[in-house]
């Protein structure tokens, strides 16, 4: 499946030429009318509005129950896009499959016979489709198979036809967000989709590459830049030719999926005939993929590469969907099989890590005792916090302690992988359980692997938080370089700010977009908002410090100082202090000891920075409990402020925070 997959995509396809694959599909004849009609006609459903017959985009269901409750559609008359309630001659619709055993007894030969030991899971794996999208799959594959097509057409037609199976499933959950099945489960509420408009949208991506790379088959080699494919196990390229000299192995580690790998089995029998399905046979047989079992399976590839390359060799990993649990299953085996970690970088909010390690020796593994195995996990996630000098998910912390404790040698001997993976995730357990130097904020999540870890006690000479640095770099490189691409703005930030301090994307998007704005003509290529300019903020900062002497010189305060400008009532009344700013860099002044009660603090700032500075609070929940109490002043409610000729002490006392900064908050506000 795999290799279909990157056969495909490698040749870069036209739109023009899945069109004309699935337009010839449409063309076939079911009795007296066209495939495309007679499938069509399945997913229609009448528009609530103005009657018209059109297409449901996709009916969902709730586990468990024998019809639909609800139907997705957008009307071909109208215009509504809605979910409503089922009618009628929604259910008449679902009686036309007939009976659908025939179809399931199809379904299931194409891949196992009664006495094959993977039929069970075959059977299985068959439950997660309902009765009309496998109808609709045995009728597609069915009349695909009897078009005289070119091989190419083929190709076109059956990569929308795998489209069509992962649309199928009744895996995909409704209402949680497009989160890709993982088990063979069904969600308690899930979709089932329009297949044929499914394989219409399929088009889009299986044509989005925008050229062809060469590709050719081992032991063939490729031009430079193209790719050999070599569809057996790593320790079959074992002994590589002697003109291959790798300089450097690059992998993606598959995330265990029992989902995709047990599917892909059942499709590959579907498309393909039940031989191609043979070697992905005890993909259906296994029932549980756990962590342990995981890092058993990876130790003879890593075996196998260390025993062929030179020593000094790298080895860059990629690990999407990245977990705690994967991220040990991956290292184990690693450390078990002669590969030396080297760093790690993370990702947290894509969930995407990048290791590196070295061939060589089998690391020296400690026999100490679990004491001095806790001490180097805690000291890592200690280090990690402290470089961060910000609250952290759960999974850089535990990186940091897992990393610690792996290159230092700490782990116990004479483990295989699977049993140091189990050992691992008990010791990590323990040290997050025992918050003897960490807490766990509440309210962030119920879950651990959730929630936002912080230091009990902090080290005083903290740097400023990540995202505050990484807030500078931003500015610094938009001054620098105007229109700077996003690809070399991260490409800076990542090296300036590696392993476990990479930056996340969200918040270099939410910085980018407090300062500036997207080059017209050029998407990916950013510059500095007009009033962002330099000399523009630095008039604005002038301007406030003005009003700020000026209206406490004309309500009777005496105006002095620079950050914070203070003003001092003439006899008995409120000080106030004032700290303005351009960026949002909030945490040098909330992070000290304040100069007074934080009701008489306030920060003064441009509007265009509220929501990046309520985004910095919702990832640092110490930041944003610090911050309680302090008034958040615009520039733009400033001036407002500064025109009203009624102004007094109490008229300013009680307008201050008229204008929240937070469009929540603003929201909240007019609902009271």
């Amino acid at each position: 499946m795999l290799s279909f997959l990157l056969e495909t995509l490698a040749s870069a396809p036209r739109k023009e030429d899945f069109l004309a694959a699935l337009a010839a599909l449409g063309a076939a004849r079911r009795g007296e009318e066209r495939l495309e009609l007679h499938l069509r006609a399945l997913y229609q459903t009448t528009c609530a509005t103005c009657g018209g017959v059109t297409q449901a985009q996709a009916f969902l269901w709730r586990r468990g129950e024998p019809t639909p409750y609800a139907r997705l559609y957008r009307c071909e008359h109208c215009q509504e896009q809605a979910e409503r309630p089922l009618a009628e001659d929604d259910l008449e619709r679902l009686k036309r499959i007939g009976n659908i055993n025939l179809h399931r007894a199809r379904a299931l030969s194409r891949v196992a016979d009664p006495e094959d030991e993977h039929y069970d899971g075959v059977r299985e794996a068959l439950s997660a489709y309902l009765d009309r999208p496998l109808y609709v799959l045995s009728t597609l594959i069915n009349r695909q198979e009897g078009l005289a097509l070119s091989p190419e057409t083929r190709r076109w037609l059956q990569a929308l036809l795998i489209s069509a199976c992962d649309a199928a499933s009744a895996l995909w959950p409704h209402g949680v967000g497009r989160t890709r099945p993982r088990q063979l489960g069904m969600p308690a509420q899930f979709r089932e989709n329009n297949l044929w408009l499914a394989m219409e949208e399929a088009i889009a991506v299986w044509s989005a590459q925008p050229g062809a790379v060469p590709l050719v088959h081992w032991p063939e080699l490729p031009p430079p830049g193209g790719i050999s494919l070599f569809t057996g196990r790593a320790r079959g390229l074992i002994p590589l030719p002697e003109q291959i000299n790798p300089l450097v192995i690059l992998t993606t580690f598959p995330r265990p999926n029992q989902a995709f790998w047990t599917l892909s089995a059942m499709w590959s029998g579907w498309l393909w005939g039940r031989e191609a399905a043979l070697p992905l046979r005890a993909l259906l047989e296994r029932k549980r993929f756990d962590w342990a079992w995981y890092a058993n399976a990876m130790v003879s590839p890593f075996i196998a590469l260390a025993k062929a390359l030179p020593s000094g060799t790298p080895l860059i990993g990629l690990i999407p969907e990245a977990t705690a649990g994967f991220l040990a299953s991956i290292f184990t085996a690693a450390e078990t099989s002669g590969w030396n970690l080297q760093g790690l970088a993370l990702r947290e909010d894509e969930e995407m890590a990048q290791a590196l390690w070295y061939t060589g020796q089998i690391p020296h593994r400690s026999s100490t005792g679990e004491p001095s195995q806790e001490t180097a996990f805690s000291e890592g996630m200690r280090e990690t916090l402290a470089g961060r000098a910000e609250p952290a998910p759960y999974l850089p912390v535990y990186a940091g302690g897992l990393c610690n404790l792996l290159q230092r040698g700490e782990v116990p001997t004479n483990l295989t992988a699977g049993e140091l993976v189990t050992r691992i995730q008990a010791l990590a357990g323990r040290v997050f359980a025992s918050r003897t130097f960490i807490f766990r904020f509440e309210g962030s999540s119920q879950e651990e692997e959730r929630s936002l870890w912080w230091l009990t006690d902090p080290p005083a000479d903290l740097e400023e938080p990540l995202a505050d640095r990484v807030e500078r770099e931003v500015i610094r490189s938009l001054q620098r370089e105007p229109g700077i691409s996003r690809r070399a703005l991260e490409e800076h930030l990542c090296r300036l700010f590696p392993g476990l301090l990479t930056p996340p994307a969200d918040l270099i998007t939410a910085v980018l977009e407090s300062y500036a704005s997207e080059l017209p003509g050029s998407p990916g290529h950013w510059q500095l908002l007009p009033q962002e300019a330099p000399a523009r903020r630095r008039a604005d900062l002038e301007e406030v410090r003005h009003l700020l002497l000026e209206l406490g010189s004309r309500m009777g305060f005496t105006a002095s100082g620079e950050l914070p400008l203070v003003w001092t009532p003439a006899t008995f009344g409120q000080v106030y202090f004032f700290y303005p700013m351009a960026s949002s860099l909030v945490s040098r002044f909330v992070l000290g000891n304040p100069p007074g009660p934080v009701r008489q603090c306030v920060m003064v700032f441009p509007g265009g920075r509220a929501r990046l500075l309520s985004f910095k609070l919702r990832r640092d929940p110490r930041l944003a409990n610090l911050l309680k109490g302090w008034h958040l002043l615009k520039f733009r409610h400033l001036r407002h402020l500064a025109e009203r000729p009624d102004l007094t002490p109490e008229v300013w006392e009680n307008l201050l925070d008229a204008d929240p900064p937070f469009f929540e908050e603003a929201e909240q506000m007019r609902l009271l």
